[in-house]
């Protein structure tokens, strides 16, 4: 006899599994590549920075500092102030299988330090640091930008902390608050220009978030929202941060949603293939 928690807990990833294979499916027949882009400012992004492969020595930087993450087998205790883990059941939890299961994979490691690169971004703000490999594909290769990274659970910050540490990160500063509580205590904001938003994967806190972020946002900000597929509730909030006035292009990357304010821009969304 199967318990109700159980088949509650088989239900909803079956219908996640459905869901992600048919909006991923909607999503190729829907896409492109740099074919099929006729904005000069998105093909020359396209085939300059997403497209184009790192460096033998980038790529090894980046995967010996993410080697120190995904080596870390320490367990520690998580309070989860998001919408919570589709991975993981309980609150102690591995730093390695947290780093591999819910952490940023290879691939969106060496599409985000690219990015910081080829946009010369200086400073840069992240929230929801998690154990860290998000702030180390932005850090890693690039000593002369500063990245602030918000992070609520106080076991995870930490732990984040000391693997910027070993590695030698002094210029990513960690800091242990909520968004909300970061928002709100900030009463200086200053602009930044690269903004990632990896946290509470819930469509009134994302669009609350956006809001929120008005003021670090400059015409040259890159906004990038991880997860826009993560539900229907992330996809609509995707959809919505694309109709606002304020954002010129959007990108659709499926795992990513990148958006530009750059007042030049005219009004442009993009689907686009960069799964290499």
């Amino acid at each position: 006899m199967v318990c109700n928690k159980c088949k509650f807990a088989f239900d909803r990833d079956h219908n996640m599994i459905r869901y992600r294979l048919a909006t991923f499916l909607k999503f190729l027949g829907h896409s492109t590549n740099q074919y099929g882009i006729h904005s000069p400012f998105i093909y020359q992004f396209l085939i300059k920075c997403l497209y184009k492969p790192l460096s033998k020595t980038q790529l090894n930087a980046l995967k010996v500092n993410r080697k120190h993450v995904l080596n870390n087998t320490e367990v520690i205790e998580i309070n989860d102030f998001g919408k919570g883990s589709q991975q993981f059941t309980t609150s102690q939890r591995h730093v390695n299988e947290m780093a591999r299961k819910a952490g940023m994979s290879l691939h969106k490691a060496k599409l985000m330090n690219k990015i910081v690169g080829y946009f010369q971004t200086k400073a840069i703000l992240e929230l929801g640091t998690s154990v860290g490999l998000g702030s180390i594909a932005m850090a890693t290769n690039h000593e002369n930008i500063t990245i602030d990274t918000i992070e609520a659970c106080t076991n995870t910050c930490s732990t984040a902390k000391s693997h910027f540490n070993y590695l030698k990160l002094e210029h990513i500063n960690v800091i242990n608050s909520s968004f909300e509580q970061f928002f709100d205590q900030n009463l200086n904001p200053k602009p930044y220009d690269l903004i990632y938003l990896d946290g509470h994967h819930d469509k009134t806190a994302t669009l609350q978030y956006f809001d929120n972020l008005e003021p670090y946002i400059h015409k040259d900000t890159i906004m990038i929202v991880d997860d826009i597929y993560w539900s229907k509730d992330m996809q609509q909030a995707w959809q919505e941060l694309q109709k606002n006035q304020k954002v010129k292009v959007s990108i659709d990357l499926y795992f990513w949603g990148i958006l530009f304010f750059k007042s030049g821009l005219s009004k442009q969304d993009f689907k686009i293939r960069c799964f290499i």
